[in-house]
């Protein structure tokens, strides 16, 4: 791969609200008249991050957005190159005057309430609050009452599991999703979670040099639920785990679960980059980020697939 480019995850995801499908794309759209510049859409999400629009632009019916954000006042650590001391001392150094640190993108493309996503440092999470209260802060008050992203599913795969049966799962969950308010755990995998994120923020507000939400974030918690003899386990228990397999795999439910492995009885391993409509695109690097022209057009190019490939209402 050439030094200029990097390799990152397009998610195929379906905006739903009250189970039925929700038109995100009109909603960006009607937002966006309202909020025409990259000042009039800065959002603050709390720990002084800041979430604003960078770039928008509406092509072949389809609406694309690049999110990015920043903390106002941080500094960027500095080191001395080829320093001939045993030890360097790290420095910090401000952003030019006028000027802020970014901090992280993510990167959305819509067609009603069809959604691929592709995070730089912007999570699924974050991008869907940031989207709700942008649409609220536009006073779209119809529209402004919050929905749900969902992952959508290859058919094929869930049979193979439906077929042989559950032996394991594991589960990989963002901290930060983990502890989002208790209003927001809608799930019953997130309240059952949501606890374990209220131990970890209360841990890591400990440390005092530690942005809670940045640490947070940049935190994943790996659990693992199997059955204690396998094929010979209880029938209530194989069924408790093939419920959780189920709500994992539900399209239609909003999860804390970003990855996810699920074992068979069989030993046959699948992952969630097989059970999920998701594809691996190479782009172009641009300075401590990617090209929003490289990713926007790699997702293009991947909507074109799964649309040819009849998989959007799959």
């Amino acid at each position: 791969m050439p030094a200029d480019q990097t390799t990152k995850t397009v998610y195929y995801l379906r905006a739903r609200r009250d189970d039925q499908p929700f038109d995100l794309q009109s909603i960006a759209k009607k937002a966006r008249k309202k909020k025409s510049t990259c000042d009039a859409t800065e959002i603050e999400l709390g720990g002084g991050d800041v979430v604003r629009i960078q770039h928008f632009s509406n092509s072949n019916g389809r609406t694309l957005m690049h999110l990015t954000r920043y903390v106002p006042g941080v500094q960027a650590s500095t080191l001395q190159p080829k320093a001939t001391t045993a030890e360097d001392d790290e420095g910090a150094q401000p952003p030019p005057r006028g000027k802020e640190f970014k901090d992280g993108d993510c990167f959305l493309l819509l067609k009603e309430h069809h959604v691929l996503y592709c995070g730089h440092g912007i999570s699924k999470s974050k991008a869907s609050l940031y989207l709700s209260q942008l649409f609220r802060e536009a006073e779209l008050h119809d529209e402004s009452s919050g929905f749900d992203l969902v992952p959508a599913s290859n058919l094929d795969k869930l049979q193979l599991i439906q077929d042989h049966g559950v032996k394991s799962i594991q589960l990989a969950v963002s901290a930060f999703d983990l502890s989002l308010p208790k209003a927001r755990r809608t799930s019953w995998i997130a309240k059952s979670l949501g606890s374990l994120g209220d131990e970890l923020g209360a841990l890591v507000s400990k440390d005092q040099s530690l942005t809670k939400q940045k640490a947070l974030e940049d935190l994943i918690v790996n659990v693992e639920v199997k059955l204690d003899g396998n094929t010979r386990a209880i029938q209530s228990s194989q069924d408790f785990i093939e419920d959780l397999a189920e709500t994992v795999l539900d399209d239609e439910t909003e999860t804390p679960v970003s990855e996810f492995t699920i074992v068979t009885q069989k030993n046959e391993r699948i992952t969630s980059g097989e059970i999920r409509l998701q594809t691996g695109v190479k782009v172009e690097t641009k300075d401590n980020s990617v090209s929003h022209t490289s990713v926007w057009g790699e997702m293009g190019t991947y909507f074109d697939q799964i649309t040819q490939g009849n998989l959007l209402e799959q």
